[in-house]
């Protein structure tokens, strides 16, 4: 089974879900569940994990929405204000939703530190729910990310984009050391969602496959997973949906095991799906 393990969604209807005011990005591109379902029959992508994008800031209504239409193929991961008082008790009650994921942001977008104390109910929230936590962190956050995976071993830390490994806030650098130091800690994964950030890497972006074989070496397999970046046009636009799942399943040089892992079976082992 092939699981996408990263796209985030926008609903057509802007009045019955509207943006956020306090958003950092407008969407560019229809991303529709719908659409996204369209995309994987073409591609042959059978479930994916949805993220409710910063466009929405803390409002999941049109993630869990597609939760409660979607539910069999589609898993939710969800946005809460770190920061709030209430926000353990936000994730409670969308976790007893459906939703199982959770994802945090940092100074990407301006929220401040990883390891900020006032943050630390919300981890230990995700921590007593066992849901996995994607880290939409850039490498130089690491380190903060780093001391919350030994504050918390229970609690499975997940790399969004390894950290933009071509460099989120300098993109002419190329750095794996932080991404591969973290693989000493079994309860933090790495998501492979990153190649067509690199600098000067067209699709299917050879020259950077090496840097997925480190990682993979380093995590192994059951510690990987690869994601689409949907809507792509908005957020990966180096390649179409089918072209980014086809990286993975046929020019990536990958065991039968390692594909069956990283194109789905590590997904499996943190989120839920309706059955």
């Amino acid at each position: 089974m092939i699981v996408d393990t990263h796209t985030h969604l926008f609903a057509d209807d802007r009045a019955r879900f509207p943006l956020s005011p306090g958003r950092t990005y407008d969407p560019r591109t229809p991303g529709s569940a719908e659409l996204l379902r369209a995309e994987m029959d073409a591609a042959r992508v059978e479930r994916a994990v949805v993220i409710s994008p910063y466009v929405y800031r803390w409002d999941n209504r049109y993630v869990m929405d597609c939760w409660q239409r979607f539910g069999d193929w589609l898993a939710v991961a969800v946005l809460v204000d770190p920061r709030a008082p209430d926000g353990p008790d936000t994730l409670r009650r969308l976790v007893a939703d459906g939703a199982s994921g959770l994802r945090i942001h940092g100074d990407i977008n301006g929220l401040g530190p990883y390891d900020d104390p006032a943050t630390t109910p919300l981890w230990r929230a995700a921590a007593d729910l066992n849901v996995p936590l994607d880290a939409c962190a850039a490498l130089e956050e690491y380190p903060e990310i780093e001391r919350r995976v030994r504050e918390l071993p229970a609690l499975r830390v997940i790399l969004d984009h390894c950290g933009y490994i071509g460099g989120r806030w300098n993109p002419t650098r190329v750095d794996l050391e932080p991404v591969l130091a973290l693989a000493r800690y079994p309860n933090v994964y790495a998501k492979l969602t990153f190649l067509g950030s690199v600098p000067d890497s067209p699709w299917p972006h050879a020259n950077a496959h090496w840097m997925v074989r480190r990682i993979l070496d380093a995590y192994g397999p059951e510690r990987c997973l690869w994601g689409s970046n949907f809507p792509t046009k908005q957020y990966n636009p180096s390649a179409t949906y089918a072209q980014h799942v086809d990286v993975f399943r046929t020019h990536l040089e990958l065991t039968p095991d390692e594909r069956r892992w990283v194109m789905g079976g590590t997904a499996q082992t943190l989120w839920k799906w309706r059955t």
